[in-house]
């Protein structure tokens, strides 16, 4: 117990640490390159985005590491130490009010979801960043009009002493919309990238990922030269040409992928803004990275919500094709679905250089399982046949039920010997599995097979008739056996 303690505080500690370097390391490169220190410009603050991604990730044991983090970035930036932990404090409560709505909301880690996305926004824009906003100009306001009496006075100590701060509320208003627009940006951008990165199943397949990582990195070098060139003159036309590589990032990428492409996109716009390369070159640093922020901003949201669409539309064609090919009791493949995979196999095989064998198989006396126990033990007696049929064919699209109690399994490749000793090993393990209906109630039920190869000249429906008409000799023959067919075939 205690060993568990000490790992969880160091845990804890590290995470802490971890997150005050990257948002006292990462805060002061924002605030080097995209700031005017008297209004408080910064058109994307990625430590914001940090933070709520190691709450939502590690809970709310990394409070410390964003008021720590916070301080020593306004210290080190030129505010004073008690104006820094004013606006650490409001960062932490907004934080915290992050990650429960986060979790009470249901927001999926993956945004494979419009309402993902959706809620995500509102959260970002009309919740988080309007207190972390307030705070933070409050915090900045209140040490320039409550404590400039105390200086003038002669006590300027070092701890309220700064150069970051608001004598006059009329400043406050659009350093507070710079304020919360270059916030929301960085939780918009950041914390969907880290918590894609740490979230199973939001990469993109194996297949294509080298593919696409040349074109993504391309498309990404082609839209910077853009930008710093001023080709095409109109920034609208640029951000069409950014919509359009998103919606192809959003086809084959991933999560990852449109969230990297993302915080590039908005990284390549801030430098952009900042050097004044054609977009608005003649207006002042504060307007120019003021409006590449409502630029970036829309196409954020639009490639997730671009994204969640798609996984969206993926997840019902995938989930429609299952229920059109699964039987929805057993989980194996429903008649239809087995017989289009038997007659795309039976095409494909050739004569003299593979087998395949067919196997029927039929529950005995199912009918009193039924009657004696009740259908609920007849519903976990097909599913431990199913089971045990997944194991023998090795893949569940050759194996299937075919209705009722009757199952069958496909076997490419197989001689009919070998088909022979797969059937008894399925009838032996059938037989031995025990059904449980009860704490301290079971039974055991058997099976009769009937198996038949595939001839040079046989199809389908000739291969399944012969396996039937083994399978009716099994049950006429005791049950609990396996009969191969005598007949080719044709």
């Amino acid at each position: 117990m205690h060993a568990t303690t000490r790992n969880r505080l160091g845990q804890t500690g590290l995470l802490c640490v971890v997150l005050a370097l990257a948002y006292s390391l990462l805060g002061r490169m924002a605030f080097a390159v995209s700031r005017q220190y008297g209004d408080g410009t910064c058109m994307i603050f990625m430590p914001e985005g940090i933070a709520l991604a190691f709450r939502i990730l590690f809970g709310a044991r990394i409070w410390p590491g964003i008021l720590v983090g916070q301080t020593f970035l306004s210290v080190w930036s030129g505010s004073s130490p008690l104006t820094g932990l004013l606006i650490g404090v409001f960062n932490c409560v907004e934080n915290a009010i992050g990650g429960r709505l986060f979790e009470r909301w249901k927001i999926s880690r993956r945004f494979d979801r419009p309402r993902d996305v959706a809620l995500f926004v509102v959260l970002v824009f009309f919740v988080l960043q309007p207190i972390s906003s307030t705070g933070g100009i409050f915090a900045l306001y209140l040490q320039g009009a409550v404590f400039s009496g105390i200086r003038q006075a002669g006590w300027a100590a070092p701890w309220i002493d700064g150069q970051r701060l608001f004598y006059e509320f009329a400043t406050a208003p659009p350093a507070w919309l710079r304020w919360w627009i270059g916030n929301a940006l960085g939780q918009l951008t950041v914390t969907p990238l880290i918590l894609s990165w740490c979230t199973p199943g939001t990469k993109a397949s194996a297949s294509s990922r080298t593919i696409d990582l040349c074109l993504l990195s391309g498309a990404l070098s082609l839209i910077a030269l853009i930008a710093f060139t001023g080709f095409p003159p109109h920034p609208l036309l640029l951000l069409g040409m950014i919509c359009l590589l998103l919606i192809w990032i959003g086809q084959g990428a991933g999560l990852r992928g449109i969230t990297l492409a993302n915080v590039l996109i908005a990284v390549a716009m801030t430098w952009s803004g900042i050097a004044g390369m054609e977009l608005g070159e003649q207006a002042p640093l504060q307007e120019r990275l003021f409006n590449v922020g409502f630029v970036v901003a829309p196409v954020a949201v639009l490639s997730l919500m671009l994204f969640a669409m798609l996984e969206e539309r993926r997840f019902l064609i995938q989930q429609l094709t299952e229920w059109a090919s699964t039987d929805p009791l057993v989980k194996l493949s429903n008649r239809r679905h087995f017989i289009e995979v038997a007659e795309r196999e039976i095409a494909r095989a050739r004569p003299g250089e593979r087998g395949m064998v067919f196997m029927m198989l039929d529950a005995d006396n199912f009918k009193q399982i039924n009657d004696r126990y009740g259908h609920a033990a007849g519903d976990e007696a097909l599913k431990a046949i199913a089971g045990a049929c997944a194991q023998i064919a090795g893949n569940t699209d050759a194996a299937a039920r075919l209705g009722g109690e009757e199952f069958a399994l496909l076997l490419p490749g197989a001689t009919l010997e070998a088909g022979r000793l797969a059937a008894e090993r399925l009838r032996e393990r059938i037989a031995s599995i025990p059904v449980r209906i009860a704490d301290r109630l079971s039974f055991s039920l058997t099976v009769s097979i009937g198996l038949a190869q595939l001839n040079e000249n046989g199809n389908l429906d000739a291969l399944m008739s012969a396996a039937d008409s083994a399978l009716y000799e099994a049950k006429r023959s005791g049950r609990n056996r396996v009969v191969v067919s005598e007949r080719v075939p044709t």
